[in-house]
């Protein structure tokens, strides 16, 4: 028993420290930092209509009625030098939401920091879009300094009807690299989803999601509602499998709560809460 918690804690801090060896590579993924739904939901969220598209899908920001904040906070795997903490912000005028956020990753030897501004316009009742600018900011300890560079992110979103949307969201369409010194770029990847509302108290998603050096990962979730106040939420996704559940509150029609975590098969827990504030 002895050996095999050797070993647990062994691979635990093994994987870590790849992940830091890797940071450019780490620092690059699409889901940097996002809300504890979409965690509960594997990250199948392109097409989610609240204030985390601004992390999602800047187009499916439209249709947001009201200025939203969000606050989020996540600890992959157990690791506090694996802690993310994110705010986004959005303002509707008209056919137009003006967003911004900040996402940072990290601890104190290695820091990683994504802020941007983003702009969602509605094309149709049916077809918006969405562009956002981000500046990336990477900090390694004393010995090897800190790099910043310039993204871009571009959304579609198609409601096809009522119960059928379909979204579509880039990452980083420019090919920025890290720093001009070093040939190793931020990770670029394509997201394709959709949802498919069932009924009133059930929603199916799915979404496939390229990055250009990772494989082909395939996500399928569900979340269900059987009040106006409670939402409970699965999903898994491949490539690694992995598997994530959790629980939303809505109270007074202006706050929501969310919880969700994955589970991944060697690594364990990744526990995951944010907070939506509507402002009237």
């Amino acid at each position: 028993m002895y050996f095999s918690c050797f070993n647990y804690f062994f691979v635990k801090q093994l994987l870590f420290t790849f992940f830091i060896l890797s940071s450019s590579n780490f620092f690059g993924q699409t889901s940097f930092i996002n809300s504890g739904r979409s965690l509960s939901l594997a990250n199948s969220s392109v097409t989610f209509n609240d204030v985390w598209a601004h992390v999602n899908n800047p187009a499916a920001l439209i249709g947001l009625k009201k200025q939203a904040i969000g606050v989020s906070y996540q600890n992959r795997f157990g690791l506090k030098e694996l802690q993310s903490q994110g705010l986004v912000y959005a303002l509707p005028i008209r056919k137009v939401v003006i967003s911004a956020g900040s996402q940072i990753y990290g601890y104190q030897q290695f820091r990683s920091m994504k802020n941007g501004i983003g702009v969602a316009l509605a094309l149709s009742e049916k077809v918006s879009m969405g562009m956002q600018l981000n500046h990336n900011y990477l900090r390694l300890n004393e010995n090897y300094g800190s790099s910043s560079s310039l993204t871009a992110e571009f959304g579609l979103l198609v409601k096809f009807s009522e119960r059928i949307h379909f979204g579509c969201s880039a990452l980083n369409i420019g090919r920025s690299s890290i720093s001009p010194s070093i040939n190793e770029r931020l990770a670029s990847a394509i997201r394709l989803g959709m949802n498919y509302r069932l009924s009133e108290q059930l929603i199916l998603f799915t979404e496939i999601e390229k990055n250009v050096i990772h494989p082909l990962q395939v996500k399928f979730a569900t979340e269900y509602k059987p009040n106006a106040k409670w939402f409970f939420r699965g999903g898994i996704s491949t490539a690694p499998l992995a598997f994530s559940f959790g629980v939303g509150g809505r109270f007074k029609d202006r706050f929501q709560l969310d919880f969700g975590t994955a589970y991944h098969q060697l690594l364990g827990w990744s526990p995951h809460v944010s907070f939506q504030f509507d402002i009237k």
